[in-house]
Order: C-alpha cells, then structure tokens, then sequence
C-alpha cells in the first residue's frame, strides 16, 4: 500500500502544478540502446518557461556476450525526470536542457528462460529493475508543433545483472499541444 501511495504522489502530483499558459508535448525517439536498439515515448509537462518533468516509457533489445554464448534480453521501464532549459538560442528554436530522475521496469532475460542449452545456465534472472537516469536533448524547432530531438540518457539499474550501466542515444520527434 506505501508502494502504491508513493507512485501515485510521484507520477500525478506533478501533474496538478501544469499552468494552462504553457503547451505540453508527446514525443517518440529511436535509437541505439546498450549493446542493441530501442526506443521511447514520452509525455513532458511544462512547469514554467525554463522546467519540465518527465514521463517516459522505454524499450532496450540488447545481446550479452558471455564467452562464446549469446544471450538476448531485453528491459522496460518507466521514468519520472525533471529537466532544467540550461541554453537556448534562436529566439528558443534551439535549447539543451538537462535533467534526471528515477526508473524502475523489468528486466527479461532470455525471453524467461533460465537454459540456454544443455551445458550453460543463466546466472541472471528475468526481474524488476530499478535505478536512476540522467539525459541531455538539444530541442531543434520545425514547426509550431513540432520539433527534433536528440537525446542522450544514462540509466543506472542498481538490481541488474546485464546492464547496470545503459546509454540510449536517439532521435526523435516531439509534438507540442495545449491541455
């Protein structure tokens, strides 16, 4: 119940401090993830003309090595960031902002089997992983509701067996719209 308690303050309070004078945006962003490929959806509420929180949904589908042995996983995870405009240029058509925050997700190893074959056998397990992310993402403006981005994030999974340290670096696009 404390769990449940702490998600819903986390995840919605920031939601009720959204002022109707500045738009909010919906993005989607693909890339390189870890040692494979991904992507992320994301909702971002503007607090003030300089700040906005977070909300994203990731996906990693990655390979580890371990000898000769190949093994696939992959994680998805959800964040909640603050990030902080720290440069803009162009009358705001360019900005990098900065931001981080905490994640936590699940992580399948080996699409949750724990033999790969007859001789090796998984030291890792399928789970709930949880950690923290820090991103950099310039935001280059198209239109009036959209723009391109290019994002950087490091996740940090405290828990994981694979990757405990995860860079995704992508691109994407954003949509702004009015609530």
């Amino acid at each position: 119940m404390k769990l449940q308690a702490f998600f819903l303050i986390v995840f919605l309070l920031p939601l009720t401090a959204i002022s109707q004078s500045y738009s909010n945006t919906f993005s989607m962003n693909v890339g390189i993830f870890g040692k494979g490929y991904g992507g992320e959806i994301s909702y971002n509420a503007n607090l003030s003309e300089n700040t906005f929180t977070q909300i994203a949904l990731d996906v990693c589908i990655a390979n580890f090595r371990s000898g000769e042995t190949t093994i696939p996983y992959s994680s998805f995870t959800a964040s909640y960031s603050y990030f902080l405009n720290v440069y803009s240029r162009k009358r705001k058509m360019q900005s990098l902002s900065v931001g981080g925050g905490a994640i936590a997700g699940y992580e399948l190893v080996n699409n949750g089997n724990s033999d790969i074959s007859n001789v090796v056998f998984l030291d890792g397990a399928s789970k709930f992983i949880y950690g923290g992310v820090a991103t950099v993402e310039v935001d280059i403006i198209l239109t009036e509701h959209s723009s391109l981005i290019i994002k950087s994030s490091q996740f940090y999974h405290v828990n994981s067996d694979f990757g405990k340290l995860t860079n995704f670096s992508g691109l994407g696009l954003r949509y702004y719209f009015n609530l």
